[in-house]
């Protein structure tokens, strides 16, 4: 245009393009994380502050530190000829007043600039746990503190009632994500090789934990006083003077307790057991969620269910596999005998 370059002739069918600035710059973002109503990435703007990007950003949620916001500043020196050991630049700022940054004055924000609304420490939300059953007030109630235990819920719902059964209560526990994945993880290594698809399978969210609330009660802060969860579910139910026996017996049945009975007692009640029962294994699943191997009259207690499991079937050897190892033989016994010769 100033003709100190040689001009060009055009042709026919050429195109001219002419770029504005904004299409001849790099794109330049800012990103926003943590605390925000709506975190993501930001165009950058010229003198943009770190409070204009957090009101772009809808704003500071509820759990957001007014103590801790980080801004993240990549590491540029275009005239160095050596790399550094420094990979970014952080600065740090406190708010006050709603969204006014305190620390330095007039800080700008830069292309690529990364800002962090760090979480309070002290934001917990309300977490609960589930009371059913024979108890005063049952319903939900609040954790109010950390680490609070089997008693001190107890004590918030007035109490077990006198029809209660604090020996059979029992406590379901929801699973974490993590502990969802782990469970999957086991399933699929014990169940190798076979068609089963664990994936397709709908697992239960819920496990029981094993509890004895009557001591729990009697000795707070004990080993027996478990420390609750949210979403806990503690149920305190009547008591049962039955016993259930299940599996391998002639006839399933459930009978009533006798204290001092022994296994012997129960297993003739249900016709004896049956000639695939693994005697020597029979176990009791109390009320609690404890499971004990029933050896004597004391791991027989009322409510619970006694279950008789079924020996290990032998594999028999197909037609195939035996004539298979009948070949093998053959050809040892060849290569013996051509041996020995």
């Amino acid at each position: 245009m100033d003709h100190t370059q040689p001009d060009v002739a055009l042709q026919n069918e050429d195109e001219l393009f002419v770029p504005d600035r904004t299409a001849a710059q790099e794109e330049r973002t800012l990103t926003i994380e943590g605390e925000v109503i709506y975190p993501g990435t930001y165009d950058f703007a010229e003198n943009m502050s770190v409070e204009d990007l957090i009101l772009q950003a809808g704003g500071l949620k509820d759990a957001a530190s007014l103590v801790k916001v980080d801004v993240a500043r990549r590491q540029r020196d275009k005239s160095a000829v050596t790399s550094s050991n420094n990979v970014a630049e952080m600065f740090s700022f406190k708010i006050k007043d709603g969204f006014t940054i305190d620390g330095e004055k007039e800080f700008v924000l830069e292309p690529f600039d990364e800002v962090y609304v760090r979480r309070s420490p002290d934001y917990i939300e309300q977490q609960h746990v589930m009371v059913q059953g024979e108890v005063a007030f049952p319903g939900t109630y609040t954790i109010t503190k950390k680490g609070m235990r089997l008693s001190e819920i107890i004590q918030m719902c007035g109490g077990v009632l006198p029809e209660g059964y604090a020996k059979g209560a029992r406590l379901e526990r929801k699973l974490t994500e993590a502990e969802k994945i782990r469970q999957r993880q086991l399933l699929r290594m014990s169940t190798q090789g076979d068609s089963l698809d664990i994936d397709k399978l709908e697992m239960s969210d819920i496990r029981f934990v094993g509890i004895y609330l009557d001591k729990a009660i009697a000795n707070p802060g004990s080993e027996w006083d478990l420390v609750v969860q949210e979403g806990d579910r503690l149920i305190v139910p009547l008591f049962n003077n039955t016993v259930s026996v299940q599996g391998e017996v002639m006839y399933p049945n459930t009978v009533g307790f006798k204290k001092s009975e022994k296994l012997k007692y129960y297993i003739n009640q249900s016709g004896g057991f049956s000639l695939k029962a693994k005697k020597d294994r029979v176990f009791a699943i109390h009320m609690n969620g404890t499971v004990t191997r029933v050896k004597s009259a004391k791991d027989i207690e009322p409510g619970c269910e006694i279950l008789v499991p079924r020996k290990r079937e032998k594999q028999k050897l197909s037609i195939t596999q035996i004539l298979s190892l009948g070949m093998t033989f053959v050809t040892l016994g060849s290569v013996i005998v051509s041996v020995l010769k």
